[in-house]
């Protein structure tokens, strides 16, 4: 088999798609995932593109991000911000973003400067593929009675 006709070039492609239509830090953000993902799974590219096709999940206008969640939010201006949920009101959101600089800066962006939001996964090979994840410690057995 050759290199062309393996599963990489998906992967290749995915990882181009989210550079040219996402802010640097999501793509920094997809390759760590994708590279989780691989090492979990090496002999599964195909698996892996799969998994990170999955990476992305669009919030609804009534959906409320958890704390702590990465998110990619499109401004009805043009343009996204991404970063860390720090609280989510129906009239606001408080993200955490990193600037160019590397500082990272709180943004109260409005709902009506929100076009869409999107949550970036971290667990998807968990999600959609559990019975792949071999690395799981057992749970312990209970103690009969």
């Amino acid at each position: 088999m050759t290199f062309r006709e393996s599963e990489f070039p998906n992967l290749l492609g995915q990882i181009d798609g989210i550079a040219r239509s996402y802010p640097p830090e999501v793509v920094s953000m997809f390759i760590q995932e994708l590279t989780r993902i691989y090492r979990a799974i090496p002999l599964y590219p195909g698996l892996v593109a799969m998994c990170m096709g999955k990476a992305f999940q669009k919030c609804g206008p009534k959906d409320i991000p958890a704390k702590g969640a990465f998110v990619v939010v499109r401004l009805r201006g043009g343009g996204a911000a991404c970063g860390r949920v720090i609280s989510w009101t129906p009239a606001a959101a408080q993200v955490e973003i990193r600037d160019a600089f590397g500082k990272l800066r709180r943004s109260r962006l409005t709902r009506k400067q929100i076009q869409s939001v999107e949550i970036f996964r971290t667990d998807t090979l968990e999600a959609f593929w559990p019975t792949l994840v071999f690395d799981r410690k057992p749970a312990p057995a209970k103690a009969k009675r």
